[in-house]
């Protein structure tokens, strides 16, 4: 399992942002989240060892654990981000996002019905959100995807929503 963040920084879009550990973790260290920025690890999953064998280990990626993948202000990098998806086809990249209705403007032209190594988390937190945001993800050219209800403010009804979603994961306010 790797963690790859090629940008940080974030912008409050939804009820649950407001119970954030971004936003939370980064007043801790004094750092302006609001700020989106390119990270040093931007080109991680495809840099090189002198060997030839990539750095990163093949397996799980997580990626944009400290922002969401699909941030307006991310357009500009993200097509490098899907071409080193697509190269590193022994990796599956896994993100969560609360910006789904984004996704069609932002996926590659060669997406068709999705790339085989990319799972699509859409993030919901209250009944609004799930019907706003899922109504419009079960239609998506996604592969993989799944249902992230955190910070789950309270009970959601999901069961319409569920065909071809291959996980869902709770997790209650704290």
């Amino acid at each position: 399992m790797a963690m790859w963040n090629p940008w940080r920084g974030c912008k409050k879009c939804s009820d649950g942002c407001l119970h954030c550990y971004i936003h939370k973790g980064d007043l801790k260290r004094n750092i302006n989240t609001n700020e989106i920025i390119k990270t040093k690890d931007f080109e991680k999953p495809i840099e090189k060892l002198k060997n030839g064998n990539y750095k990163m280990k093949s397996g799980i990626v997580y990626l944009c654990f400290s922002t969401d993948f699909l941030i307006e202000e991310a357009d500009e990098w993200r097509k490098e981000c899907w071409k080193m998806m697509k190269e590193r086809q022994d990796c599956t990249f896994l993100f969560l996002t609360k910006r789904i209705d984004r996704f069609v403007k932002c996926i590659p032209n060669d997406w068709n019905d999705g790339y085989d190594n990319v799972v699509v988390c859409c993030t919901i937190e209250n009944q609004k959100n799930a019907d706003d945001k899922l109504a419009i993800f079960k239609d998506l050219p996604i592969k993989h995807k799944c249902i992230t209800a955190q910070p789950l403010l309270e009970k959601i009804d999901m069961e319409k929503y569920l065909e071809d979603i291959e996980l869902v994961v709770c997790r209650w306010r704290i």
